[in-house]
């Protein structure tokens, strides 16, 4: 299988630009204010990564029938139609579209700037029912970035958010420790931070590797792991088989992980 890779495509600019493991919330700025237009990030059989933007004014109301979508509002604000429902959605904002759901977006003459995984579920194998964090639920349409905020300061284990057949949306919170060595075999897993700071430290060979769970590989430590350093408005991709460990270097770290099960 081809390691994870984002490569951009810019109306505007001549060449892409390629980045590896994590995306700095000032790459990912940069990005949307070169693009005029909408673009792919990461674009795979079983899921994609997409920045959207829109502008001006309303688009036409629109249904995917072949992926389900959670939205990550960077930048503006729009009122959204979904269904019959009238939301607003502002910056920190999460929305969740399901695949079929009739959606209109309002930017009311501004600029409405989001990053979207999209879940394609006639691709992605379902997920395995091991875990405390899959028991079958549905976040709502539009979550807050109060709420958001508000989770991550109350809370100091994860929290379950959303779990449909192939991808779950969760909240992962560490408090005065670091995260273990690990890797998953049957999933991809995608970090939004919200809070806090860490080192991440990616790929590599994990050591003493034991299978946990079905699929879940934990260890003592990693060698030649790719070292970064997170924080807010970053992006994480760790593509399935890759070695993890996050290493706090706030007293709480805080990202949203959507983890997409995908051959």
């Amino acid at each position: 299988m081809r390691l994870f890779s984002f490569v951009f495509t810019f109306a505007a600019c001549a060449s892409p630009a390629e980045i590896r493991d994590v995306m700095k919330a000032s790459e990912v700025d940069a990005a949307f204010a070169r693009a005029r237009a909408s673009f792919p990030v990461n674009e795979t059989p079983a899921y994609a990564v997409v920045f959207r933007i829109s502008q001006g004014r309303a688009a036409a109301c629109e249904a995917h029938d072949n992926a389900d979508e959670v939205w990550f509002v960077r930048r503006g604000n729009a009122r959204l139609s979904l269904g019959s429902a009238q939301y607003e959605a502002g910056a920190g904002d999460v929305v969740h579209v399901p695949r079929r759901a009739a959606c209109r977006i309002d930017p009311g003459g501004g600029r409405f700037e989001y990053a979207v995984v999209r879940v394609f579920p006639e691709t992605a194998p379902p997920r395995p029912t091991f875990g405390g964090l899959l028991a079958a639920r549905r976040m709502p349409d539009v979550l807050k970035k109060s709420a958001i905020d508000s989770t991550f300061a109350a809370s100091e284990t994860n929290q379950p958010l959303h779990a449909a057949a192939n991808f779950t949306v969760n909240y992962v919170i560490y408090k005065g420790r670091s995260g273990p060595w690990e890797a998953h075999r049957g999933c991809v897993d995608i970090y939004f931070v919200y809070t806090g700071a860490a080192a991440a430290e990616l790929g590599g060979e994990i050591s003493n590797p034991q299978e946990e769970a079905p699929g879940e590989i934990r260890g003592a430590g990693v060698a030649g792991a790719r070292r970064h350093s997170i924080g807010p408005g970053d992006i994480v991709l760790i593509p399935r088989n890759t070695a993890h460990h996050m290493t706090p270097s706030s007293q709480k770290l805080g990202y949203l992980l959507v983890k997409v099960w995908a051959e």
